[in-house]
């Protein structure tokens, strides 16, 4: 039995100045050891719910700061100005653009996917037990967010 049926769901950073509210139910989830969102997330690896941009409402954006970190790809990643922890992060446009927000910022996490794969394997911080799918290397990562994107979205 699947518990991520209702919306929306909420979330918020840590200090509650920037939230977001999602309207549909997210597809997709996975967890990201690259190093970039190491770094965006102050932790080993960064556990993201991914949803459509139209299906979410992003309350306290002029607190948010938004920088874009070396590309491809061609995320815009958003810290709150006030607790600087991660907000959100965008890619893509018009109807392919997609929001990714941390599990963690959400205020019921047991109402989210469960995480589908683990990419950017290669540079984990930290061994991930159980046996999802773990993908290696630039475009192997890539391409499984992609195919993930394009059928669950």
């Amino acid at each position: 039995m699947t518990t991520h049926t209702s919306t929306p769901l909420r979330g918020s950073c840590e200090c509650g100045a920037c939230s977001t509210e999602v309207k549909a139910v997210p597809k997709a989830r996975f967890r990201c050891h690259c190093l970039i969102c190491q770094a965006f997330n102050g932790k080993p690896y960064a556990d993201v719910v991914a949803v459509r941009a139209k299906d979410v409402t992003l309350k306290g954006a002029d607190n948010i700061s938004f920088k874009k970190y070396r590309s491809p790809p061609n995320f815009d990643r958003g810290l709150c100005r006030t607790c600087g922890k991660p907000v959100v992060e965008i890619a893509g446009a018009g109807p392919f653009k997609v929001m990714f927000i941390p599990a963690g910022n959400f205020e019921h996490e047991a109402r989210l996917p469960p995480v589908r794969f683990d990419m950017f394997y290669h540079r984990r911080v930290l061994d991930m037990p159980g046996s999802l799918p773990r993908y290696s290397g630039y475009y192997p990562s890539l391409l499984a967010v992609g195919k993930m994107i394009m059928s669950g979205l």
